[in-house]
């Protein structure tokens, strides 16, 4: 029998395993260039992921792992989606958040739309739930160009993977809770810097 630490050890590894599945720098998840390029990139290099991007990405090595998984082939790149489910001739995600948005959230729209793509699927559905069982519904019909453009990122990223090279500063709101936010703005002690919190109205937890 495992003993406590021999468990947490055990554990951690298989955590770990989870982790480099996308290690690869040809091989990129829709979720990844969805959002921050800089924060996927920091998240495929760091030695150390913080607990909360080590969450996320083992959810989504999960469904990576899962038979809702399928790859599109480019020339030099592999772009990877998964789906929570897949009704009929729609691909259906699921979010779980503090509280209902009243539009989609952009980067779950981008990973959804390449979905539908890489699947061969018309439409799709995000499904936002609240952990109080309140839930909201947003449907979609796939969008070729915005497909193209997520193709683009992608193949940003793998490259500045293969280079080694920081990608290019994408502010949004999403910084406010980014682990790696101390990189992007330099606080100084005598002159207030541009940060979030003056762009929009924020103030940082």
């Amino acid at each position: 029998m495992l003993g406590e630490r021999s468990l947490k050890d055990a554990v951690n590894k298989a955590i770990d395993s989870m982790l480099m599945i996308e290690r690869e720098d040809n091989r990129i998840h829709v979720d990844e260039v969805a959002g921050c390029l800089r924060r996927s990139y920091y998240n495929r290099r760091e030695r150390s992921i913080p607990a909360k991007e080590r969450l996320i990405l083992m959810k989504r090595s999960m469904r990576i792992n899962s038979s809702q998984s399928k790859e599109y082939h480019l020339e030099d790149l592999t772009l990877i989606a998964s789906a929570d489910t897949i009704v009929d001739d729609a691909v259906i995600k699921f979010e779980v958040m503090d509280r209902l948005p009243s539009i989609p959230e952009p980067a779950s729209l981008i990973a959804l739309n390449a979905s539908l793509w890489i699947f061969n699927k018309e439409e799709g559905a995000l499904v936002y739930l609240t952990r109080d069982g309140d839930s909201m519904q947003f449907s979609i019909t796939r969008d070729k160009r915005l497909f193209d453009e997520t193709i683009r990122r992608a193949k940003v990223l793998s490259m500045l993977l293969k280079e080694n090279r920081v990608p290019v500063f994408e502010p949004s709101e999403q910084c406010m809770n980014c682990p790696y936010y101390e990189r992007c703005y330099i606080q100084h002690k005598r002159y207030e810097n541009p940060t979030l919190e003056r762009i929009f109205g924020l103030k940082r937890e």
